[in-house]
């Protein structure tokens, strides 16, 4: 398979895993509501700032992590598949390239979170949002194994669980790719039968693996359609644009969730499979075929795809950092109603991720891949 006359990069699949990451802050930001580990009976998510604008997040932003996953293995097969299969990235070559890409960080962020949390207890007697920080999950954590099965619960910089999964998710990957094994059909098979177990088990493992290789076979569809199927392009973007269609209806204007639940079961497993198997996955190919027919129209903002990883591992130890800051009078318990308060978030997260981005993400990674030798 030769995606030559693909481009190098897809920007708009960039910038929409950066707009997704920053979603996922959105999502979180109900754990300024926190009474100890756990949200109120009370929690009136209508309350949160700019609400009738970023329902749909407030809501649904926990569904950006399954577009991470979906996106992440697009670009993987696209990528590297291939090399894999032809034995031209070797097991040593691809694992650095991954580790170098998101240890540092992680690395960082999991110290710094150590350091806060131990500050947050001694000050309220509990942590903050995420309660086994101690040293048998310190180390879970430092293996990049912290949501494998092996944890009591939520730890340290909780939102790194679904990077754990992704790191397992990458082993699967090598293997199936390096024995031929990751073809359209089989990565269909693959999803679907783990998209059911997860029906039936709360593990984030098989929930990863149904949209991981959900990815795989996303990526081939689009690669087909891009040189063989071009007559059903159009058909893919008015699927994609009718999914988010009604998806802002359900949050904006009338919940077509409840209608669609009377269908009872029915209903309920089309509720699950509509954004994993619908609108994700016509959103990510229609977004390659556009950017692959009309060129690099998101390019100039590029940069939002950039930080997406900084953003996703730096968001909650700053979250800490305001929890510290209430604790300790300096802030207002209900800050975080205020929309201010959100807008002040943001204009510090990101510069901040972008600096990150900038002076030790890209340095780190340079200096690791030499000093390995790849």
């Amino acid at each position: 398979m030769s995606n030559r006359h693909w481009p190098k990069r897809l920007y708009a699949l960039d910038v929409s895993r950066g707009l997704a990451a920053l979603g996922l802050v959105l999502w979180h930001w109900q754990h300024f509501a926190y009474s100890e580990n756990a949200l109120p009976q009370d929690f009136d998510s209508t309350r949160q700032p700019l609400y009738a604008v970023l329902k749909l997040f407030y809501e649904r932003g926990a569904m950006c992590v399954e577009y991470f996953f979906l996106l992440s293995s697009f670009i993987f097969f696209w990528l590297y598949r291939s090399s894999i299969e032809n034995k031209g990235t070797s097991f040593w070559s691809f694992w650095v390239q991954r580790i170098s890409r998101l240890y540092p960080l992680h690395l960082i962020t999991l110290i710094i979170v150590a350091l806060l949390q131990s500050v947050y207890l001694s000050h309220h007697g509990h942590s903050f949002i995420y309660l086994y920080n101690n040293t048998y999950h310190f180390f879970l954590n430092l293996g990049f194994v912290s949501n494998w099965g092996l944890e009591s619960g939520w730890s340290f910089n909780g939102p790194v669980w679904s990077v754990s999964i992704e790191i397992f998710l990458y082993f699967v990957f090598f293997i199936m790719a390096y024995h031929r094994l990751g073809r359209t059909m089989i990565c269909l098979g693959v999803s679907v039968t783990a998209f059911v177990i997860s029906s039936f088990t709360d593990h984030n493992i098989f929930k990863g693996l149904a949209l991981f290789f959900l990815g795989g076979f996303v990526f081939q569809s689009t690669f087909l359609i891009s040189t063989k199927l071009q007559i059903l392009k159009p058909a893919i973007h008015y699927i994609a644009a009718l999914a988010w269609l009604l998806t802002i209806v359900n949050f904006y204007v009338f919940s077509l969730s409840l209608y669609i639940l009377k269908f009872g079961f029915i209903g309920n497993i089309f509720l699950k499979a509509f954004p994993v198997y619908i609108l994700f996955p016509f959103s990510v190919c229609s977004l390659a075929l556009i950017e692959i027919d009309k060129g690099h129209f998101l390019k100039r903002i590029s940069w939002i795809g950039d930080i997406t990883y900084s953003s996703y591992l730096l968001h909650f130890p700053l979250q800490l950092i305001f929890g510290l800051a209430v604790g300790y009078g300096y802030l207002n318990f209900n800050f975080y109603l205020n929309p201010i308060s959100l807008i002040v978030f943001f204009l510090i997260l990101i510069p901040f991720s972008y600096i990150t981005l900038i002076g030790f993400e890209r340095p780190m990674q340079k200096l690791i891949r030499s000093k390995l030798k790849v």
